[in-house]
């Protein structure tokens, strides 16, 4: 079946920067995956879950507190033995 998803907002890439173990679903440095309100993809479901918030900020033009470039936050997995690092990126079209 294909899947159709709507453009809403701006896009949100999720790169992987550095892991630390195994990841369990076996991410790897490099690779990338555009996230959503709508998308979660190959993208790993719990480390989904708990950056969706964030990934809404992104998606809907909202800032972050903190840090030096509003469209870019780096994030580590909730899984405290195979951590994966990922930079979440807002890319304005």
């Amino acid at each position: 079946m294909s899947v159709s998803y709507p453009k809403i907002g701006n896009k949100v890439v999720a790169k992987v920067v550095e892991t630390k173990g195994n990841c369990t679903i076996g991410m790897k440095v490099g690779d990338e995956f555009e996230l959503s309100l709508h998308k979660c993809g190959e993208f790993c479901g719990y480390f989904y879950h708990n950056i969706l918030g964030w990934i809404k900020t992104l998606q809907f033009g909202g800032t972050f507190p903190l840090g030096e470039d509003p469209d870019v936050q780096i994030w580590e997995c909730p899984n405290s033995m195979n951590r994966v690092k990922i930079e979440l990126r807002r890319i304005k079209e």
